[in-house]
C-alpha cells in the first residue's frame, strides 16, 4: 500500500491540512512548500484516492477525443476502447466525448473543438492526421491552455503531454520477421512489397506511418535476412478508385509467379485482397496491416497469411485513461509514452485477439 497524506505530513513535519491543500490545490500553500510536498509525494509513490478527489473538486471533468471518420472499421475499434474507459471513469464524475471529423474539413474540426472549449472541456486527445490543418488545431488547444495528448499518430514536436499508439517501425519489422522465417525452407526467396508513391509519402506534415513501416521492414531484411530479394513497387493512391484498383491488380498479376510473398503496407486491404482473388494467387505468403472484417475472413480462407494488428481498442482505452491520469496528476509532464504492441494475427489465433484485448481492458 502506498504512503498516505497523514504519513507525508508526519514525515515532513507539517500539518495534514497543509499536505491536503498542496496535493489538491485546495487552499493557500506557499509555492516552495507546495513543491516540497509534491516532490516528496512523487518520490514516495503517493497515489491519490480517486473518490476523495472527486469530492474535493466537486465538478464533472470533460475529455474530448478527435479523429477522422475513415477507415470506419478502425475508428469503430478505437471507440470500443474509449467507451470501456468512459464507463470506468463515469463513477469518478468524468464525461468522455469522441468526435469523428469529416475528412479534409478543418473548419468542422475547429468548430467542434471550439464548442468543447466553450462547454468547459478539461483535456483533449487528437490524431496527427495530415488531412487536417493540425497546426491550427493544436494552436487552438494551446491558446485555451488545455493539456492534450496524441494517439495513433504522434506529433512529437508539439507540446503534447504524451503519445498513445504503436511503433510503426516495429510493425514493419514484425512483418519482415514473419515473412523471412516463413520463407526459410523456400528455395526461392523473393518478396513483393506494395507501397504508396514517393509523392504521396512526401506530402505528410507529421510522421508518415507507411514510410515508417517500410523503413522497419527493409531495415530488418537487410540486417538479418540479406538473402531475401525485395521487389518494391509503388501505386498512386490519388488515382480514381477504379484506376488504383487496376494498378494493384496489375502489380499482383505481374509478380504472382515471380515472388513467394507479398506485403501490403498502406491500408488498402479490400483492394489488395480482391486483387489476390482475381489474379488467382495461391501458395504465396500474404501480409498486410490492420484487422478489418475482410482481413479476418480471408485469414479463415487462408488467402491471407498474417495481419499486423496495432490493437486500436487498446489505443482508445489508454488514451482516455492517460487524459484522466494527466488531470489527476500534479506532475503531468512525467506521463510516459504509452506504446501499444502489435499483434501478429494468423489463421490459428484470429479469434483470440479481441478476447485478449478485452481481457487487458478489464485487468
Amino acid at each position: 500500500m502506498g504512503i498516505t497524506q497523514k504519513e507525508i505530513a508526519k514525515n515532513l513535519g507539517i500539518s495534514y491540512m497543509t499536505v491536503n491543500r498542496a496535493l489538491n490545490s485546495n487552499g493557500y500553500v506557499s509555492d516552495a512548500l507546495k513543491q516540497r510536498v509534491l516532490e516528496y509525494a512523487k518520490e514516495m509513490g503517493y497515489e491519490p484516492h480517486r473518490a476523495s478527489q472527486v469530492l474535493v473538486r466537486n465538478s464533472t471533468r470533460k475529455l474530448a477525443l478527435f479523429s477522422s471518420t475513415l477507415p470506419r472499421y478502425f475508428w469503430d475499434e478505437i471507440n470500443k476502447g474509449v467507451q470501456v474507459a468512459a464507463q470506468q471513469l463515469k463513477a469518478f464524475d468524468y464525461e468522455v466525448h469522441y468526435h469523428r471529423v469529416p475528412e479534409l474539413d478543418t473548419r468542422a474540426y475547429l468548430t467542434l473543438l471550439e464548442q468543447e472549449i466553450a462547454q468547459g472541456v478539461d483535456a483533449v486527445a487528437l490524431v496527427n492526421q495530415r488531412m487536417y490543418d493540425i497546426e491550427a488545431v493544436i494552436t487552438c488547444i494551446e491558446q485555451a491552455g488545455l493539456p492534450y495528448v496524441t494517439f495513433n499518430i504522434d506529433a512529437p514536436h508539439s507540446k503534447r503531454c504524451t503519445y498513445i499508439g504503436s511503433d510503426y517501425v516495429a510493425g514493419g519489422r514484425l512483418a519482415a520477421d514473419f515473412i523471412a522465417r516463413t520463407l526459410q525452407l523456400s528455395e526461392k526467396k523473393e518478396v513483393l512489397v506494395l507501397q504508396c508513391t514517393e509523392q504521396d509519402l512526401s506530402l505528410a506534415k507529421g510522421p508518415n506511418i507507411n514510410k515508417m513501416r517500410l523503413e522497419g521492414f527493409l531495415d530488418l531484411m537487410r540486417q538479418s535476412f540479406p538473402a531475401i530479394t525485395i521487389r518494391l513497387q509503388y501505386f498512386d493512391t490519388k488515382l480514381q478508385a477504379e484506376e488504383k484498383d487496376n494498378q494493384i491488380l496489375n502489380l499482383v498479376r505481374n509478380y504472382r509467379d515471380k515472388v513467394q510473398a507479398m506485403y501490403l503496407i498502406p491500408a488498402f486491404n479490400t483492394d489488395f485482397l480482391s486483387a489476390l482473388e482475381t489474379a488467382g494467387v495461391s501458395d504465396t505468403i500474404t501480409v498486410l496491416h490492420d484487422l478489418d472484417s475482410t482481413a479476418l475472413y480471408h485469414l479463415k480462407t487462408r488467402l491471407l497469411s498474417a495481419v499486423i494488428d496495432q490493437s486500436p481498442t487498446l489505443q482508445g482505452y489508454y488514451t482516455v485513461m492517460a487524459l484522466e491520469k494527466i488531470l489527476e496528476s500534479k506532475q503531468p509532464a512525467d506521463i510516459p509514452l504509452i506504446q501499444i504492441d502489435h499483434n501478429l494475427v494468423l489463421t490459428e489465433n484470429r479469434n483470440l485477439i479481441h478476447g485478449l484485448s478485452a481481457a487487458r481492458l478489464m485487468s
